[in-house]
């Protein structure tokens, strides 16, 4: 047909005969005598969609063609060809018709058997496999619960499978899914029916957290468990932070509703976090209930009233703390020594008077000495100390 601008029926021309098709979904087959003659210069093919106008769809330029495949049709669709040589000088045959030929409808979607809720981060599909065996795959689409949107989450490219694991879930979110069939050549099903299915909740909070403040270098933290009696918890994991607001890391896991957190320091504050872990791995949400504790230690310390030099001494007197039980004190003693300042603890000094008083007997001439006191449970746990006080020698008398 090259270097021809408008083609010349010639009703002379032979007739394309014995033309036949061939049908499936999306595709039909055409076939032909071929007319072989040397002037023929090949064929020319039309169609026509549910008696719509024909249109040329296909130019062969070769004689001894005999067939054609029309792909990408609608199913379900019905069509009309016609087909008619032409020549090298530019003449065209009267066309040959072929009978309707309709394509074959889409195929039945999957048969979606059932939807396994309650397992830990997962929903299960199971499915039939689609008794055609044109199926070369199936999609598998997904909603959440409340939205109207579907999304395609999988395409399984084997006809004979027939499960599918979601483990793109959040516990206890409900979710719908469907399936459809996909043929070797690219028909899709309609979907299948949906069914709903969701992913094993988490376990309930961890509730009524409580941490000591009374215990030396240690808090004792206790809960309670909701979920007794409801499902089983494997064990607890108790988290912790040095600030109400601030970071949690994990402490430690125990089976029991009681944990010791040792800590070496007096009046250690700290935040604590619980939760319940059960057989699958699952945890509870954190952070809904904080608890505060705190070591025991450095209540408030003695009050001093005067350091005095008299008779070749430094008399140092304060008060008891109010509200603390003091078994001893510590009285810190600093001062200059000409080479460097020196740092000494009186320790274990106990006294019944009030005000209490010490007598610093070991003090030199033209000398400043700074002393601050402190007092000591029974348990050896220190209160804070008093404010500094400063005296200064100038000779002894």
């Amino acid at each position: 047909m090259e270097g021809f601008t408008q083609l010349r029926l010639d009703r002379s021309l032979p007739v394309v005969r014995d033309l036949k098709t061939i049908n499936s979904m999306t595709e039909v087959a055409l076939e032909w005598r071929p007319v072989i003659q040397n002037y023929v210069a090949g064929y020319r093919i039309f169609r026509s969609e549910n008696g719509k106008p024909f249109k040329l769809i296909k130019v062969i330029p070769d004689r001894y063609s005999a067939h054609f495949t029309d792909t990408h049709l609608r199913p379900n669709s019905t069509y009309i060809y016609k087909v008619s040589l032409f020549t090298k000088d530019g003449r065209v045959s009267l066309t040959n018709t072929s009978k309707p030929v309709s394509t074959k409808g889409v195929i039945q979607p999957p048969v979606l058997v059932e939807v396994i809720s309650d397992l830990p981060n997962r929903i299960k599909l199971l499915w039939r496999a689609h008794p055609n065996p044109i199926v070369k795959a199936y999609i598998v689409e997904k909603q959440e619960v409340g939205k109207k949107h579907w999304k395609k989450v999988a395409i399984l490219r084997n006809r004979l499978t027939v499960e599918y694991i979601d483990s793109d879930v959040v516990p206890g979110r409900e979710y719908a899914y469907r399936l459809r069939a996909k043929t070797f050549d690219g028909v899709i099903s309609p979907p299948s029916e949906a069914q709903k299915g969701h992913a094993k909740p988490l376990p309930k909070p961890v509730t009524l957290i409580n941490a000591t403040d009374n215990m030396p270098k240690e808090i004792q933290v206790t809960w309670n468990d909701p979920n007794e009696g409801e499902r089983t918890i494997d064990h607890y994991d108790v988290y912790s932070s040095a600030f109400k607001d601030g970071l949690y890391t994990r402490l430690a896991s125990t089976k029991e509703k009681v944990y010791v957190d040792k800590i070496d320091k007096d009046g250690a504050v700290r935040y604590y976090q619980v939760t319940a872990v059960d057989s699958d791995g699952l945890e509870s949400p954190k952070g809904v209930v904080v608890a505060k504790g705190k070591t025991m230690g450095n209540g408030d310390g003695p009050v001093i009233n005067s350091a005095v030099v008299r008779q070749g001494a430094v008399i140092l007197t304060w008060m008891p703390p109010k509200k603390e039980e003091v078994a001893s004190y510590t009285i810190v003693k600093k001062y200059w020594d000409g080479w460097r300042y020196k740092k000494l603890k009186i320790v274990d000094f106990k006294s019944d008077t009030v005000p209490v008083r010490f007598i610093d007997k070991h003090i030199k001439p033209n000398t400043k000495y700074t002393y601050y006191v402190y007092g000591v449970n029974e348990l050896g746990i220190p209160t804070e100390p008093s404010r500094a006080i400063a005296v200064e020698v100038k000779e002894l008398r």
